[in-house]
């Protein structure tokens, strides 16, 4: 005998099978599971070893006439916020291919500076070594001065009614990525002079693109890297500049090995930002090398460098 159902009891069927759908019923579990977690924030102290200290090395000079600036210090524990000891007594040289020496003495605060009396370290192509005596410890690194296009111009724009915009004057650089892949660059923005080093303005470039995936060679910067000429606030929205305000591009030409360094300690950085999806925490490896092969922190990179500057309202 062939039951037929009503089209309420088939409509109730329905119900419960929407209702007990063991996808339905997985999400929501998970749901539960993750407003739980969320709502039951403990903290916890987990010890952590004492990884040694390291010698720093914040090396990062450039052809421009000018003095230049080494910076040496000693690693700290994660948790330690004071400042790090700075290293006064190393004896720190620069070295040319072409035999000549830069000596960098130490003036205050773990700060090295060479006195450039109107010189520059050298040229595109140029080869350096430095060598740090520390210690009774040698560290050394070697890089190469790389070209560098021209920063054409520093473009102004008034912008308004924009989302997330307030009404002003906003700024981008122009310039071309000459053609042959693997350049890459560090742009670095001063506004009045004052250098922006916030970690999210920090702005580096893989040719003209944010790295060797793009593809993209031999073009003009793309616009987002083009416009992170601008400040930010604590809350990371843009601040107009103001007529008067004197914005200056400069363009520094790194190898693949510092690009890589920037974009590796950018996001340790900015780790913080990403919630549950954070990277986990690890120094940065750089390019110094230690006599006794102890790890050593930092790098050392000299820069070919190109720039531009705007007055805002000329």
């Amino acid at each position: 005998m062939k039951i037929e159902r009503s089209e309420v009891e088939k409509s109730d069927m329905k119900k419960h099978l929407t209702i007990y759908n063991p996808k339905t019923a997985c999400l929501g579990t998970c749901l539960a599971i993750m407003m739980i977690m969320m709502s039951c924030e403990d903290p916890i102290d987990v010890p952590l070893q004492d990884g040694g200290v390291q010698v720093v090395v914040d090396a990062w000079i450039d052809n421009q006439v000018k003095d230049q600036q080494i910076i040496l210090s000693l690693s700290q524990p994660y948790f330690d916020s004071s400042n790090p000891e700075v290293v006064k007594d190393a004896q720190v040289v620069v070295s040319r291919g072409d035999g000549a020496l830069f000596e960098f003495v130490h003036v205050a605060d773990g700060r090295y500076v060479w006195t450039s009396n109107g010189e520059s370290l050298g040229k595109e192509g140029d080869v350096f070594t430095l060598n740090i005596d520390y210690d009774n410890l040698n560290y050394k690194a070697s890089t190469e001065i790389h070209r560098v296009p021209p920063v054409d111009s520093v473009g102004v724009e008034f912008r308004e009614d924009e989302i997330f915009l307030d009404d002003g004057y906003y700024t981008q650089f122009y310039a071309r990525d000459p053609m042959g892949k693997g350049d890459t660059y560090w742009i670095k923005t001063f506004h009045n002079g004052r250098f922006l080093d916030k970690s999210q303005e920090m702005n580096i470039a893989y040719d003209a693109g944010f790295d060797a995936g793009s593809g993209i060679d031999g073009l003009i910067f793309i616009p987002p890297l083009r416009e992170l000429t601008n400040r930010l606030d604590d809350d990371l929205l843009n601040i107009p500049y103001e007529i008067g305000d004197t914005v200056e591009v400069e363009l520094h030409s790194i190898n693949n090995q510092a690009f890589n360094f920037l974009e590796i300690a950018r996001d340790q950085i900015n780790n913080g930002d990403n919630g549950i999806f954070s990277i986990p925490l690890a120094n940065t490896r750089g390019n110094v090398t230690s006599s006794d092969g102890s790890l050593v922190l930092g790098f050392f990179n000299v820069a070919g460098v190109s720039k531009n500057s705007r007055v805002i309202g000329e």
